[in-house]
């Protein structure tokens, strides 16, 4: 009678098992998981803004707009996040955008420029790097795929022109012995956190203001032509600047995860930019309507 019992038991145990979640091959929980470009949110500062891509394109447009055109993918939405007012509060704006992305259930968060104004702006060099290690707290919250810029050197930017003068000054910029150490904790905490990226915004940038040639997978961009990839602000990119830094991303998801294919992305200098052109049109043509 005892051996029944056991045996009774050991099926009853068995069962169970069989219908617990995450036992079975094809783990329910995994499958369940959205596509990371189902709900990309493009968050940060005046970049993701789009500021000054209205000179170029005519209208109002984001950086998630030129996302949407450099994507092909058709399951692929961009949500715009951008705070052109980041610099004022940028712990306050953070933490809203994070709590924006987080209730619009978020599958990717895309922040190029969401950490400049935490090490960038008038403060004490160990003030910035504190602030920087508060944004990656802030930032554990995010339960998707996070592909976060590193910063550049934005030194040139004291020779640009906005409305006649440049658009910061010397004692906004961090020492460049500070970029490096941001920089480094940035990569490092990063490489503990399977699902976070860091995009080397510094280096391209790097690039563009050398004249160096890209090459973006088979997008060439010329030296003769990096300067269309600049505002005259030396701060800000053009819409063929926004749309170089989207295919690095699309290249960065590419490189690290399966489910994103090089044909999601448009690879193609002139393609890509039509779809941007089309875009910003149709945007044109919906903004004029509803003024009207």
């Amino acid at each position: 009678m005892g051996s029944v019992r056991i045996t009774l038991t050991l099926g009853i145990l068995c069962l169970l098992s069989s219908l617990a979640p995450g036992v079975q091959d094809g783990d329910p929980a995994e499958a369940e998981q959205p596509p990371i470009l189902e709900r990309v949110f493009v968050a940060g500062a005046s970049v993701s803004d789009g500021f000054g891509l209205s000179k170029d394109l005519k209208t109002k447009v984001k950086l998630a707009h030129v996302f949407e055109a450099a994507c092909a993918a058709e399951d692929a939405h961009f949500m715009p996040l951008g705070d052109p007012r980041f610099f004022l509060d940028p712990h306050g704006a953070g933490k809203r955008i994070i709590k924006t992305a987080i209730e619009g259930e978020v599958t990717c968060f895309v922040g190029l420029d969401f950490l400049f104004w935490y090490a960038y702006g008038v403060k004490s060099e160990k003030r910035r790097a504190g602030s920087i290690d508060a944004a990656l707290e802030e930032l554990e919250q995010l339960e998707c795929p996070v592909l976060l810029g590193d910063l550049p050197d934005m030194s040139i930017a004291l020779e640009g022109s906005f409305l006649g003068r440049p658009m910061i000054t010397p004692e906004m910029i961090p020492t460049r012995e500070t970029l490096v150490k941001i920089n480094q904790r940035l990569n490092e905490w990063a490489a503990e956190r399977e699902d976070v990226h860091v995009v080397p915004l510094a280096s391209l940038l790097k690039q563009i203001q050398s004249g160096e040639k890209i090459t973006l997978r088979n997008v060439l961009y010329e030296p003769e032509n990096l300067r269309e990839l600049l505002q005259a602000d030396l701060l800000h990119l053009t819409a063929e600047g926004s749309m170089a830094l989207c295919l690095l991303v699309g290249d960065v998801l590419i490189q690290n995860y399966k489910s994103v294919d090089a044909e999601d992305f448009v690879f193609d200098r002139v393609k890509s930019m039509a779809r941007l052109q089309e875009i910003a049109t149709q945007k044109r043509e919906a903004d004029l309507e509803a003024r009207e």
